[in-house]
C-alpha cells in the first residue's frame, strides 16, 4: 500500500469519526416539503458505509459522502419539492432474512452553499407507514 492510500484511508477514518458525531447529534429534521420530520438512524449512517447489498463501499466515495453530509440538514430545509420518487422494496432491517416490505424513496434536491453554491441530493427512505428516514446524500 503506497502512501497516497494509506492518507487516504487515514482521512477516511477521520472523516467517519467527526461525521457520526455530528449524525449522531442531528436525530431528526423537519421538513417542511415532506411536512414530517426526517429521522437520522443508524440506517442512514450505514448506508453512507455500505452499499445496499451490504458490501463495504470504496474510500473515494466513503469520503465524497461524509464531505458533503453537513449539507443533509441545509437539502431536507430548503428543499422546495421532491424531485423524483421511487416505489421499492427493502429489508426490515440488515439481517440477511428477515422480511421484505415495501419502501418509498423520495429525492429532495436543494442548492446549498454560500461560498460555493451547489446542488445536492438528499434521499428520504419511508418504510410502510413508518418514519422518514436520512438514506444518503449526493450532488445533484
Amino acid at each position: 500500500m503506497n502512501n497516497n492510500n494509506k492518507d487516504q484511508i487515514e482521512y477516511c477514518n477521520i472523516l467517519k469519526t467527526s461525521t457520526r458525531e455530528t449524525y449522531n447529534n442531528i436525530e431528526k429534521v423537519f421538513c417542511p416539503v415532506l411536512k414530517e420530520y426526517v429521522i437520522f438512524n443508524a440506517r442512514g449512517f450505514h448506508h453512507l458505509l455500505y452499499k445496499p447489498d451490504g458490501t463495504a463501499r470504496d474510500v473515494c466515495e466513503i469520503i465524497y459522502k461524509m464531505t458533503l453530509f453537513p449539507l443533509a440538514v441545509p437539502v431536507i430545509k430548503n428543499s422546495v419539492g421532491i424531485s423524483d420518487e421511487r416505489e421499492i422494496e427493502i429489508r426490515e432491517n440488515r439481517k440477511k432474512n428477515t422480511k421484505i416490505k415495501k419502501a418509498k424513496t423520495y429525492a429532495l434536491v436543494a442548492v446549498v452553499g454560500k461560498r460555493n453554491p451547489v446542488s445536492v441530493r438528499v434521499i428520504v427512505l419511508k418504510i410502510g407507514t413508518g418514519n422518514y428516514m436520512f438514506l444518503s446524500i449526493m450532488k445533484d
